[in-house]
């Protein structure tokens, strides 16, 4: 439990204050003052609510106190907290020691690279579990100068660098404090150079938000193609996709590309969820200056979707926000016959939204660009999770080609998330990625009760999907094991344009 008390700064003020503790038998474990705040801090086991109110009470009658109260944490444990949190960000490991050299802070991913516990690290000598630095007593006691050397762990190179920590004292001498140590490796300042390499550019252009490894399938194409068309238009835009496709992803790219050519860095992105939309809302938009989106605009309240058509019928031009400082972007999950059918949709609002419409391809339509996919998302999981990264076979590649992806990317992230997590940085093999059962298998029957149709038709489906993979004969013959005449002529029979 955490006590503030605001009060006046006088002599003799926190005494009196810890003083009221002691009749009510409390242990106290931790005082802080706050002159700038004009607050005394203080931390102690919990205690039963009636001796928590008399406590409360009788530093309330103290001279100068003007308020006290319960607090989750103090200033300083905020900080700290905060501090650690930072360091955990960072791509380095980071160990903190006094002027011992004993641990007094270490990161997670310090740990890792010395292949040792947080716990069993801190109050422990850094020597015992770093061995190519050489420092003497002397030297932690009254460090001076930095230190930056490569020094080998676990067959692991890595860049030790050695900062001396320096307080401050009233007078303004800088006293020593102790060290901090990073370990900085290899591996991860490739991969950071790699995330850099892939999207330097991606807050401006459209092409590098989508890269060319993703952007093989036609439907995309065509996408992007319209997308860069419709970017600089002040027009309404309804972006329609199934769930989990990337809508919000495609608008965060084209607002950045729009946002870039215009130059209007004080523009906003707002997004609300079509149920969160508020008449207060649509009143703001003649106001805001910058994209309004509608999530999911299918669930637009009947009253809220009254009020945005008449909102839409007051702006210059037909319908549309031509002249406006806003653009209204809609997102939905539903097909464009289900909205237009005014069952979910006011009509003459639909038509108003969709003033131009985009589409956001489903996953199985953009087989080419499985293998871009998986990369990217992997580099960024690997990234984040700060897991080497893994290769990929081909085995792995097409059963991930097979499988229908009802979920779209989202099921693909989670599919990669939960393969790079239990791999740690091995390869993939077919057997390492777990599906749910393939729809199209299970719904397989005998066709015209013949065991060779059915066999003809399902190899058919087969190499329809697998050669955009594997786009030559030859290419294809290979990732089937067979041999280039017989795969052409298959790819005959089954009237599969190569």
């Amino acid at each position: 439990m955490r006590l503030e008390i605001q009060c006046e700064d006088r002599i003799g003020m926190v005494r009196e204050a810890l003083d009221l503790f002691v009749p009510h038998g409390i242990d106290m474990r931790l005082v802080e003052v706050d002159t700038k705040r004009r607050c005394i801090y203080c931390g102690f086991p919990d205690i039963p609510f009636s001796k928590l109110q008399q406590l409360l009470a009788d530093i309330r009658r103290l001279e100068s106190v003007e308020d006290v109260k319960t607090v989750m944490f103090t200033p300083s444990e905020r900080e700290h907290n905060a501090l650690y949190t930072l360091l955990e960000a960072l791509p380095d490991g980071v160990i903190s020691v006094d002027l011992k050299g004993n641990i007094t802070m270490v990161t997670e991913l310090a740990a890792q690279d010395l292949n040792v516990s947080v716990l069993n690290l801190l109050h422990k000598p850094v020597q015992q579990f770093i061995k190519g630095i050489n420092v003497s007593k002397e030297q932690w006691a009254n460090p001076r100068d930095g230190m930056s050397k490569r020094i080998r762990i676990r067959d692991k190179t890595l860049l030790l660098e050695m900062k001396p920590i320096f307080v401050r004292d009233d007078d303004g001498y800088a006293n020593p404090a102790g060290t901090v140590i990073y370990l900085k490796s290899k591996s991860r300042l490739d991969r950071q150079t790699e995330s850099l390499k892939q999207a330097p550019d991606a807050e401006h252009y459209l092409e590098m938000y989508f890269r060319p490894t993703v952007m093989k399938s036609e439907a995309m194409k065509r996408t992007l193609q319209q997308a860069k068309a419709f970017a600089d238009l002040p027009m309404p835009l309804l972006i329609q996709g199934e769930v989990g496709t990337g809508k919000r992803d495609l608008v965060n790219a084209l607002f950045q590309y729009w946002q870039k050519h215009h130059g209007d860095r004080d523009a906003q992105l707002v997004a609300c969820h079509g149920t969160e939309l508020s008449k207060d809302d649509i009143v703001k938009l003649d106001k805001m200056s910058g994209w309004f989106v509608i999530e999911d605009v299918e669930c637009l309240d009947k009253q809220v979707q009254l009020d945005l058509s008449n909102w839409l019928a007051r702006q210059p031009g037909e319908s549309t926000s031509l002249d406006t400082n806003v653009r209204l972007v809609s997102l939905s999950s539903l097909s464009h016959a289900k909205l237009a059918n005014s069952e979910v949709l006011n009509k003459s609002l639909y038509f108003a939204l969709a003033t131009l419409t985009l589409p956001m391809p489903a996953l199985r339509n953009r087989k080419e660009d499985l293998e871009g996919l998986v990369h990217q998302i992997i580099v960024a999981q690997a990234e984040r999770y700060r897991i080497p990264i893994p290769s990929v076979s081909k085995g792995a590649l097409t059963k991930l080609g097979l499988y229908s992806w009802p979920g779209n990317l989202k099921e693909l992230q989670n599919v990669c998330l939960q393969t790079l997590l239990t791999m740690k940085g091995e390869e993939w093999k077919a057997d390492s990625v777990l599906l749910p059962e393939n729809p199209v298998i299970n719904d397989m029957a005998l066709i015209d009760d013949s065991l060779e149709v059915t066999v003809k038709q399902w190899e058919a489906e087969l190499l329809r999907r697998l050669y955009p993979r594997f786009p030559s004969t030859r290419k294809l013959a290979k990732a089937v094991n067979m041999s280039h005449s017989a795969i052409a002529n298959k790819l005959k029979e089954y009237g599969i344009n190569t």
